[in-house]
């Protein structure tokens, strides 16, 4: 039923989705409610920490807070976007955990996974600022994406670790993947945004990783000629 929808034009879905609308008034009826979650799928060895990654860690410990969903990606509904003309969300394809918290849980998920901090990485502590680093995300697409037949699922997310003592940043960043979905299901959808988020944050850890042990590794060089050996 879903991949038959999907092939039609988007126009012509909010159409009958309309219609729909005014004859689920008469009839007292509703279409029933579908709920969907984000989960980790198995990471690949290109996920995976190197070998002796776990000597550069960083001391102490890192906060997760919740994931800032502006506009329609925190109403709890799934977001779908014709080409880059139009959003709209399902009014009955909700997320069965809002999506600041899902996506705070999955990066706690990866963190620890590939740990980047000697202490666990907690997602949502009573007190953020008792740890040594804070992750804020922001979200900037969630979606599904209608490209005349074609359906994708797309994921851009923002950001930042910062010093939990002083609020300073200590990097920043962000990342965008996006996958064909050849099945144009619901469920086939959620399982691509889960994949595309998974690869968005490791993306995102990685890079602040290079950002935030370099110092450290540069400061176990020793001088070549007499000089720093930072470039």
């Amino acid at each position: 039923m879903r991949a038959n929808d999907l092939r039609l034009t988007r126009a012509g879905v909010l159409c009958a989705v309309a219609l729909l609308g005014i004859g689920a008034c008469f009839h007292g009826k509703l279409a029933p409610r579908e709920y969907y979650r984000l989960r980790m799928p198995q990471l690949g060895d290109s996920a995976r920490p190197a070998d002796g990654a776990s000597a550069g860690l960083l001391a102490g410990g890192m906060a997760i807070v919740p994931y800032v969903t502006p506009g329609l990606y925190g109403d709890g509904n799934i977001v779908y976007r014709i080409d880059d003309m139009a959003y709209g969300s399902y009014p009955n394809r909700e997320w069965a955990v809002p999506l600041p918290t899902m996506l705070g849980m999955l990066t706690e998920d990866i963190f620890r996974a590939r740990p980047m901090t000697r202490d666990p990485a907690v997602f949502d502590p009573p007190s953020p600022h008792a740890y040594s680093y804070v992750w804020r995300g922001l979200v900037r697409e969630l979606e599904e994406v209608d490209r005349g037949t074609q359906v994708f699922a797309v994921v851009r997310l923002d950001a930042r670790v910062v010093r939990a003592r002083d609020d300073s940043i200590l990097w920043s960043g962000t990342a965008r993947a996006e996958r064909l979905v050849p099945e144009g299901t619901m469920p086939a959808i959620v399982e691509a945004l889960s994949r595309l988020s998974t690869d968005v944050i490791v993306q995102m850890q990685d890079s602040a990783r290079a950002t935030l042990l370099r110092p450290a590794a540069s400061a176990v060089r020793s001088p070549v000629n007499g000089s720093s050996s930072r470039p």
